[in-house]
């Protein structure tokens, strides 16, 4: 999803950054019939993302009952430089 640049577009960062802080979620929740969404995404750009792959790393800092908090850190694979960082704040519940 490249940008006018040639890069990656923000907004596909971005939902990679959604994604891997929901799955940080899902890896405290464990497996069981839930529903969930995202109810706040707080994102910050560091750098322009190359158009290469890049790596999320996501881990689960807070919860609280149904609601879940996971930072997030987006890095370009090959250099591992630290392009973007944000929150989730996720919430699963028993569907």
């Amino acid at each position: 999803n490249g940008d006018a640049e040639g890069g990656v577009h923000e907004g596909a960062v971005a939902a990679l950054l959604d994604t891997c802080g929901a799955m940080a979620a899902w890896a405290e929740s464990g497996i069981g019939p839930y529903r969930a969404s995202t109810v706040s995404l707080q994102s910050e750009s560091l750098a322009p993302a190359p158009d290469e792959d890049l790596v999320a790393y996501g881990r689960c800092t807070h919860r609280d009952g149904d609601m879940f908090w996971a930072d997030v850190d987006i890095t370009v694979a090959s250099t591992s430089n630290l392009i973007g960082r944000g929150t989730v704040l996720y919430r699963i519940v028993t569907a």
